[in-house]
């Protein structure tokens, strides 16, 4: 199962890691202001990297330590590492840097578990908007100030089944999706023009994004009952019937393998199982949304290092960053483990546009909107799902269940303040 959506699976728990924590005095380590870097020293980084993604990330370091013989990188593995940094922040302790994902930012920065790196080994605005792609370089800031440097990116697309469809069919803008879901199943019975996960929060922020609305901004402000936020869970109870009313993400996956779908909203992590199953699958954007003329906007998640609070070498720290995600390096790792680069030229090399699976969700990522990295974002996601479900199996309205999610929302995040 992909990072994100474990994320957002134990999000829940974050809930009680913030309410607890302790308020108190700023990270230790050297000065957050230097430019200058210091190539000596061990810098710890904590992961949850495994298998192929594991190895050739380790490559890379390994260059690194070969150009600079006395720096020291030691790779970490840990099983739960939003607890880890969690509880070693709550001792004062904690490693260099933590590869994990940018929605832990705002939780972290407010338990003091990692600082900002502006000003570090060179790095600023301009260094991090000329390098990376836009909204991963947004996923990385956090109230003004740059908490991370981006690795890779990921956000769901349209995956479509070439032997049911041709590109040239696939609706561009909302309304025309739904006429093609409804006009496909009345042509094809038993079979669906388009599926996904109509019940989770994940799956549903391209519409509602798309449409103005939004989850929860920064401060803590819940927008589910806006107009915008209304109009996409409107839009996603319009495909009642051109769906199978209890269809989740495990019927939409065997539907797409099984060629009943002629289209499915997924992510990367979908992929490789539609290869074993035989599919051959093509990628296209997700529609404009015919409203706002904005093109459906899906989550950009970002897998992120971040400097701990309490490194004792923040510079060099920084640096081994700047390292492991230039242009060659990403390169390196992308046509190896199939991410999709943060990196812009990185994405950008025939080599790794070559690659239709990173192409495909690549220009996906250039539509979508980061993944909120505030603390709040994590009373966000039960309300949003329980609302999702009570709109499509028709036993709340969509004004009736957004108001009853704001009110949970609200609740949630009272308990964080």
């Amino acid at each position: 199962m992909a990072w994100i959506r474990w994320v957002r699976s134990s999000a829940l728990l974050a809930l009680t890691a913030m309410v607890i924590a302790a308020c108190g005095g700023g990270g230790g380590g050297q000065s957050n202001t230097s430019a200058t870097v210091n190539h000596s020293g061990t810098i710890t980084i904590w992961h949850g990297y495994e298998g192929t993604y594991l190895d050739t990330k380790k490559a890379i370091l390994d260059t690194y330590m070969k150009q600079y013989p006395n720096v020291t990188i030691n790779l970490v593995h840990k099983p739960n590492l939003t607890d880890a940094v969690t509880a070693a922040a709550g001792a004062s302790q904690g490693p260099d840097i933590v590869a994990w994902v940018d929605d832990q930012i705002g939780k972290w920065v407010k338990l003091e578990a990692i600082k900002p790196i502006d000003g570090l080994a060179g790095v600023d605005t301009g260094y991090m908007t000329s390098t990376y792609s836009k909204a991963a370089v947004d996923a990385d800031t956090f109230e003004g100030k740059l908490y991370g440097m981006p690795e890779a990116v990921e956000a769901i697309t349209i995956l479509y089944n070439k032997k049911l469809v041709s590109a040239s069919d696939i609706p561009k803008t909302t309304d025309d999706l739904v006429t093609f879901a409804q006009s496909y199943g009345t042509a094809h019975p038993g079979s669906y023009g388009i599926v996904w996960n109509p019940k989770d929060a994940y799956f549903q922020a391209p519409w509602i994004y798309g449409s103005g609305g939004f989850y929860v901004k920064s401060d803590g402000t819940v927008g589910l009952n806006t107009s915008g936020t209304k109009a996409g869970f409107s839009y996603v109870a319009s495909f009642k019937g051109a769906m199978p009313q209890g269809v989740d993400y495990g019927i939409a996956d065997t539907l797409f393998k099984e060629g009943k779908a002629a289209m499915i909203i997924n992510g990367p992590w979908s992929v490789a199982d539609y290869v074993k199953a035989g599919v051959d699958y093509g990628f296209a954007t997700l529609p404009v949304v015919k409203a706002t003329g904005k093109p459906a906007s899906p989550f950009v998640g970002v897998k992120t290092w971040m400097l701990g609070a309490y490194s004792s070498n923040p510079g060099l720290a920084v640096d081994v960053m700047k390292f492991f995600t230039n242009q060659a390096n990403q390169t390196t790792m992308v046509l190896s483990t199939r991410e999709i680069p943060a990196n812009k030229a990185a994405l950008a090399d025939p080599k790794v546009q070559a690659i239709p699976d990173i192409a495909g969700f690549g220009a996906q990522v250039k539509n979508g909107t980061p993944l909120p990295n505030t603390p709040y974002m994590s009373a966000l996601w039960d309300p949003v799902a329980k609302a999702l479900e009570a709109v499509w199996t028709g036993k709340q309205s969509v004004d009736s269940a957004l108001s009853d999610a704001q009110a949970a929302a609200q609740k949630n995040i009272q308990q964080l303040q």
